[in-house]
């Protein structure tokens, strides 16, 4: 290859990735905090297919997850899937006695619960991707460089949980 075909090719590669990141299809990889503002504790959460264990005791706070792909730059109409379960119960029986099938209490899983939920507008300066599970299994989300107690987060709740008080 000539000098001249590889300042060519050099060149255009270069034209190609000013495009390709202009194009506002970058994505970036943020981690998750559950907020659960309800009476039941969160055992397992994924947000748009992705995710895992995530505990999230009753009215309180997990920690930070990674992560969600969100793209760098916000566009309207921005949704997530999130997808949920809460805490089960153990079996009972008619009269209120729990369950015992060879010597263990059986454990009922609940159903998993899902909202489509639109992202509200964010910055370049991402931080974290938070969830706020709210009672009547309503699900707010916000993607901030803030805490939820910091005056500049998108949304103010009086139950914030203290992580570490």
């Amino acid at each position: 290859m000539t000098i001249q075909k590889f300042k060519s090719s050099w060149l255009l590669w270069l034209l190609l990735l000013g495009m390709a990141a202009c194009s506002g299809n970058e994505k970036s990889g943020v981690g998750y905090v559950p907020y659960n503002h309800t009476d039941k504790a969160i055992v397992s959460i994924l947000i748009n297919g992705q995710g895992g264990v995530a505990m999230s005791m009753a009215h309180g706070s997990g920690g930070e997850v990674c992560c969600v792909v969100l793209p760098v730059r916000w566009k309207s109409g921005l949704k997530a899937s999130i997808k949920w379960q809460e805490d089960g119960e153990w079996l009972l029986d008619e009269r209120g006695k729990e369950v015992f099938r060879n010597g263990k209490r059986v454990y009922v899983e609940s159903e998993w619960k899902e909202k489509i939920v639109e992202i509200p507008e964010y910055a370049t300066e991402m931080g974290l991707f938070f969830i706020h599970f709210l009672p009547g299994d309503e699900v707010k989300v916000a993607v901030s460089p803030y805490d939820p107690r910091h005056p500049k987060h998108p949304y103010r709740f009086a139950d914030i949980p203290l992580i570490n008080p």
